[in-house]
């Protein structure tokens, strides 16, 4: 079993929008998945239970200090892959999580504000001593600003993942009724971006 936290301290990231795909997209490859929300605005749980009652995931909402005994749980129940989406803003959640993680994906928009926010939540993971990379995500479809961003994180020396999520309509009306991007529009450019974000992720993990 493998265990993925989504990490990002400062608000607005797409962290859960990231999460509740990697979740879908795992298990569309028959990869039995739990996702864990440990946020209290527990908007990943909410929009699972807003899903058709047999497309619904493997979800609980929970507290920080709950989070080793469900990974127990799910390990014990022959989970491939857990998802943990945490709340902005906290340091001791982020970690909990990480300490508790095999891997911190840490979504970021390439903006000026949310680049310098990132230094505080990668030092929480490497004071955890789990591998984290930066997820550049909702970076506008035309420019270079994802390439610069990219760029500049690496001059910090701080991994950035190869693939980049994109700002697209078709995350915000998926999600809004408790799709996903593949349930709402299968062939479009959202739906594929996930695919080669899961696919660099499940190289990486090996889950």
């Amino acid at each position: 079993m493998k265990t993925l936290a989504l990490i990002a301290q400062k608000g607005g990231s797409g962290k859960t929008t990231i999460a509740v795909h990697l979740a879908v997209c795992a298990a569309r490859h028959d990869i039995h998945t739990a996702l864990i929300d440990i946020d209290p605005q527990a908007s990943a749980f909410k929009w699972n239970q807003s899903r058709a009652e047999a497309e619904q995931l493997d979800a609980i909402q929970a507290t920080p200090q709950q989070l080793a005994l469900l990974l127990d749980q799910a390990k014990k129940a022959k989970a491939g892959l857990v998802v943990i989406d945490t709340a902005p803003h906290s340091d001791s959640t982020a970690a909990i999580a990480a300490q508790l993680a095999d891997f911190v994906l840490i979504p970021c928009r390439p903006a000026r504000f949310d680049l310098d926010a990132i230094a505080s939540t990668v030092e929480i993971a490497r004071l955890a001593k789990t591998p984290a990379t930066v997820l550049l995500n909702a970076v506008p479809p035309r420019g270079s600003i994802g390439e610069e961003a990219r760029e500049t994180l690496r001059r910090q020396n701080i991994p950035v993942a190869d693939v980049l999520t994109f700002q697209r309509v078709a995350y915000t009306h998926a999600v809004i009724d408790g799709r996903s991007v593949h349930e709402y529009e299968p062939n479009g450019k959202a739906a594929a971006e996930v695919d080669a974000l899961f696919d660099w992720l499940h190289r990486k993990l090996k889950f």
